[in-house]
């Protein structure tokens, strides 16, 4: 299963930031890969949106699964919650709307 999450964070985190606090998410091990592809400044003189001056959008795909059997929405739900917790409390990211 693949989902996307956009999250904002300050201009000063590094992909092996966000890509550490992803993989330390307890995830009960569904978590299987995470691959960012897109990283998103407004221009300066563009209206900036939810960004602040100083922050950035960084989109990642994560990949989830179980070699035991297919993942219920449960389980999903659960696993993006943790990652969207865990990079809220190591990076202070919130979820882009």
């Amino acid at each position: 299963v693949e989902r996307d999450l956009a999250v904002i964070v300050a201009e000063s985190v590094t992909h092996a930031q966000l890509m550490q606090a992803i993989h330390a998410a307890p995830t009960d091990g569904l978590l299987q890969g995470a691959v960012l592809f897109d990283i998103y400044r407004p221009k300066p003189d563009a209206p900036a949106g939810a960004l602040t001056v100083g922050e950035k959008s960084l989109a990642v795909r994560l990949t989830l699964g179980s070699d035991e059997a297919s993942l219920t929405e449960a389980q999903i739900e659960a696993v993006m919650s943790a990652v969207v917790a865990h990079l809220t409390q190591q990076l202070s990211a919130r979820l882009r709307g």
